[in-house]
């Protein structure tokens, strides 16, 4: 028997995402979030919400957008694809700036 699934309150999981519920409400008027509504009328929270907070974070944290994030969680594979390459490329970039700094330590 499968387990429900967990529901969370927005500060619930803002707390369990690492970002605030001022985050959470801007997710949610840019489209990435669409909270349930629970009897009381409180907006409920679940896992697959996480996992598209976590996502954004990232994309964010290395220069993407939003509205990127938005792309792909729609299915737009030309644009995952796109990002995908540019993912590749920041990662070439950084072992080789990995590498580089690993020679100058040891020199230092």
């Amino acid at each position: 028997m499968a387990e429900p699934e967990v529901k969370w309150k927005r500060g619930q999981l803002a707390e369990a995402c690492g970002v605030n519920s001022e985050t959470l409400r801007f997710y949610e008027k840019e489209g990435l979030l669409t909270p349930e509504r629970g009897s009381n009328g409180y907006r409920l929270y679940g896992i697959g919400d996480a996992k598209r907070i976590r996502l954004a974070q990232r994309a964010v944290d290395v220069g993407f957008s939003l509205q990127d994030v938005k792309s792909w969680l729609a299915g737009d594979v030309a644009k995952m694809e796109a990002a995908l390459v540019q993912v590749e490329r920041k990662i070439d970039g950084l072992e080789r700036l990995r590498k580089s700094l690993r020679k100058k330590l040891k020199k230092a």
